[in-house]
């Protein structure tokens, strides 16, 4: 690859306060058998030492762009895809780490693509024995309604994604502080996407500041922001595919109906809360722990905020 042409694959990572884990991450693109790539890193205003570990690196395939403020890992994607060149985006967690054959397998796969697959998922080992997404996919194209169908059977539906780039200008990450969940469906109502069996990556449990490891002390604003940016997000989800969740996913239905009530708590707006609670009681499917959730919430949204923060309470909440 010379300096003007262009790579067949940008890989982009986000990265936020992970000077322990990054050097992995970018070794594990540096080591790939295929070397027709970039690295795009876009640092969220990291607090420690992360952005020094990646400018000790030399390779002339690595950009390292910066956040001036931490706006969260989608719109940090966002960036990086904006500053990206490659044909495919490559998205890793600054914490994983790519399989050397990683990018010759994605090539392989996408050379026999159905030409309407502008997205291609592969699967991760979880570096403890298991793999995700569990239950592993068939090699399968997968529509709106298959997309839908896939995400509600999974308890963990993680994917490396490899992503045309020309999608990046219909379909693009939130620009909040939200999860990927409205990007996904936003992109399933537009363009097919293909599942491939085969493990490509690693995920590591290792990182401090994993939500699904983080101690770290809630702080009130972020939380607000969160719960803002949440209703935002669920109610735009809720007028999209609202719908379609309900008849082809019902699990997310319940999830998304479930945590916009709880943010409306959170949120102090009571009123909201409740109207959203008749709702959820209507229209989805009932859990116990969506009843403990809202209640808890609307009585003592600090006591739910105490009991969420607990990896076991997590994990019942939540599909995948």
């Amino acid at each position: 690859m010379t300096n003007m042409s262009i790579p067949l694959f940008s890989i982009v990572i986000p990265l936020y306060n992970r000077q322990r884990e990054i050097g992995r991450a970018v070794e594990s693109c540096l080591a790939q058998t295929f070397k027709d790539f970039e690295l795009i890193i876009v640092d969220d205003a990291s607090r420690d030492n992360s952005v020094a570990v990646v400018s000790s690196y030399a390779d002339p395939r690595i950009t390292l762009v910066r956040h001036e403020q931490n706006r969260g890992v989608c719109p940090t994607r966002n960036t990086g895809v904006s500053h990206s060149r490659g044909e495919w985006i490559v998205t890793l967690d600054s914490d994983d780490a790519l399989a050397p054959y990683c990018l010759s397998a994605m090539r392989k796969y996408i050379e026999g693509a159905p030409v309407s697959a502008r997205r291609l998922g592969f699967m991760y080992s979880m570096g403890n024995g298991l793999s995700a997404p569990r239950p592993a996919p068939e090699y399968t194209l997968l529509n709106y309604a298959g997309w839908l169908r896939f995400i509600d059977a999974r308890d963990n539906t993680d994917l490396l994604w490899c992503t045309s780039r020309s999608t990046f200008d219909s379909v693009r990450y939130p620009d909040s502080t939200v999860s990927e969940i409205e990007y996904g469906l936003a992109f399933a109502r537009r363009f097919d996407q293909l599942l491939v069996p085969e493990i490509l990556a690693t995920i590591y449990v290792d990182a401090d500041n994993r939500l699904t490891a983080s101690r770290a002390p809630r702080d009130r604003e972020r939380t607000i922001k969160r719960a803002s940016d949440y209703v935002a997000s669920a109610s735009r989800m809720l007028r999209d595919d609202g719908g379609a969740l309900r008849e082809f996913a019902p699990r997310y239905h319940e999830m998304i109906r479930r945590s916009l009530t709880v943010s409306y708590f959170i949120l102090g707006q009571h009123r909201e809360g409740l109207r959203h609670a008749v709702t959820y009681i209507t229209q989805c499917r009932v859990t116990y722990a969506g009843l403990v959730s809202i209640g808890l919430a609307a009585v003592s949204p600090k006591a739910f905020l105490d009991l969420r923060d607990r990896p076991d309470f997590r994990k019942a909440m939540n599909p995948s």
